[in-house]
């Protein structure tokens, strides 16, 4: 069933694919959720539901709210159809059971039977569909999502040369695309701002469309909150670089639509390629080794084989001598809290830093472990003050649980240095405790706004300004102010509109003013933010 206020829509899903061939029928159509909802209760037989987000009189999420009316004796199986603004609404529907999504702009062959392929894999595992070979699937039983899990999980974790014979046992369990040529792992590694708890189905939904409609084969692992295993082959590829430039596309859309939909950025390590299963532990090793590049080099970003200059853990002399001359500045800084001049500590800080760029082939839990090291030796230092180190962390979290937290070597040296200036502060007893108490860039980036709030100011524009990245302006923002970016300019728009409003100034004046070229923009957003519209507002106010 089709439910689409656009007939051409309509007309286009009943042309573009070969329905058919499928062994699909489309048996009904409709024009808004309503009309839908009361055809999907007469067939009472749906078993693939395509639905618009936008309609009228009711749209598509209210439709796949209204899937749970017990007067339906069946719940068809629904995938979205979506414009790429309501990319809000799509996450909503993932968690109201969507199955799977289609982008408008994209509604071709290519990328619409893919999902329709997978719909018809699920109606298998769920009972929906009768018999496999209806619907053109080889005879082998379908193997449950959660046992398969399981033993990808295992084989991730197998070590080789301690468990060779553990291994050999596990193979005759294991079968698909674990024994085939040209495989290669990937690792996508979510920003921990984003809460993958509740997004997981929508996010690993979103790379396996994308992986679909690449035509890769693939197996999807979830390892961790925000870590993702990709499991791939190409068997009938013989090009590396023509599966460097297909795997480098699929990434890089699903990278453009997890922005797009979730505002999630993500981080990818990508393998090299090998052949036999016996080969997937090390390529994991070797994808998750560069995806933690991403601690140096920041998020967003794509690490191949030759990000690497050198195998991680490789001991010579060089990096011997780094170490040594670390913990030496180390040392350095932290004796130069004990000077009043506060210009000392900053350059021994500043000259640490600059080191520190020495150790970016280094694994990022060596680096946290020096910064922890770091934390134990100011608390010594503070100790005979009479001050505790929790007297002086900048944000409410305990700051070794901070440090290892945190996602970038910028994000970890930014809280630190914090963090030190309020030692330095705190020791010397002066009132650069109160100043200390946003960062140095939180503190430009709200005075920025605070002075230029009326005007056209996004985040990227800030981030470049106060000359950290985006991803860590964002989160430390609202670490420290406790509201994000967005939250915090549109509170100071509003209370100017409100002093305006009091003024008596005409409303679309006032929009003007504060930032909102559109009018009707302005009175949602204020409604939303005080619960009145301005006219409703200003009326209260017993202005005419």
């Amino acid at each position: 069933m089709i439910v689409d206020d656009e007939p051409l829509v309509r007309l286009a899903l009943h042309h573009l694919i070969d329905w058919q061939a499928l062994h699909i029928e489309i048996v009904c159509e409709a024009g808004d959720g309503v009309e839908g909802l009361g055809l999907l209760k007469a067939h009472g037989d749906i078993d693939l539901l395509l639905v618009d987000i936008q309609m009228p009189r009711m749209n598509g999420i209210a439709l796949l709210k209204a899937l749970n009316d017990p007067a339906l004796t069946k719940h068809p199986l629904p995938i979205i159809l979506s414009a790429y603004s309501d990319y809000s609404y799509v996450r909503e529907a993932f968690l109201l059971g969507a199955l799977d999504y289609i982008v408008k702009v994209d509604m071709d062959e290519e990328h619409i039977v893919p999902v329709i392929t997978k719909a018809l894999e699920e109606l298998v595992r769920l009972g929906g569909v009768s018999k496999r070979e209806e619907i053109g699937h080889a005879d082998k039983q379908l193997v449950q999502q959660s046992d398969k899990d399981a033993l990808l999980q295992k084989l991730l974790d197998f070590d080789l040369k301690e468990d060779a014979e553990s291994f050999e046992q596990w193979l005759l369990s294991a079968s698909g695309l674990l024994n085939e040529t040209n495989e290669m792992a990937i690792i996508i590694q979510i920003a921990q701002a984003i809460d993958t708890t509740k997004l997981h189905g929508f996010i690993q939904q979103t790379i396996q469309t994308v992986l679909h409609e690449m035509s890769i084969l693939h197996e999807i692992v979830r390892r961790e909150a925000g870590e993702y295993v990709l499991l791939c082959a190409f068997p009938h590829d013989r090009s590396e670089s023509a599966i460097r430039s297909q795997i480098h596309s699929a990434l890089t859309m699903i990278q453009t639509r997890l922005l797009q939909y979730v505002n999630a950025s993500i981080s990818v390590g990508i393998s090299d390629l090998a052949n036999g299963c016996r080969q997937w532990p090390r390529l994991y090793q070797q994808a998750k080794q560069l995806a933690a590049k991403s601690y140096f080099a920041g998020l967003g970003k794509l690490f191949y084989r030759e990000s690497a200059s050198h195998e991680s853990g490789v001991k010579d002399n060089g990096d011997h001598e780094l170490w040594k001359d670390l913990r030496a500045g180390r040392l350095v800084l932290l004796q130069a809290l004990k000077q009043p001049d506060e210009s000392q500590w900053v350059r021994d800080y500043e000259q640490l830093e600059k080191r520190m760029s020495d150790a970016r082939q280094e694994l990022p839990d060596k680096v946290r472990a020096f910064f922890v090291d770091m934390l134990w030796e100011l608390g010594a230092v503070l100790y005979p003050k009479g001050i505790r180190l929790e007297e002086v962390q900048p944000t409410a979290h305990n700051p070794f649980d901070e440090i290892k937290q945190l996602e970038t070597l910028e994000e970890t040296q930014q809280y630190v240095r914090l963090l030190v200036q309020r030692a330095h502060s705190a020791i010397h007893g002066n009132s650069l405790m109160n100043a200390a108490r946003y960062s140095p860039s939180i503190t430009s980036a709200k005075k920025f706004l605070d002075l230029h709030y009326r005007e056209e100011i996004n985040q990227s524009l800030i981030s470049e300004m106060v000359g950290v990245s985006e991803s860590y302006l964002s989160k430390q923002f609202v670490k420290e102010v406790g509201c994000n970016f967005i939250h915090y300019l549109t509170k100071l728009r509003i209370e100017e509109a409100k002093r305006l409003l009091e003024l008596g100034i005409k409303i679309s004046d006032i929009s003007e003013r504060i930032g909102y070229l559109n009018p009707e923009h302005f009175s949602r957003i204020f409604k939303k933010m005080t619960g009145f519209s301005p006219k409703a507002y200003r009326e209260s106010l017993g202005k005419v």
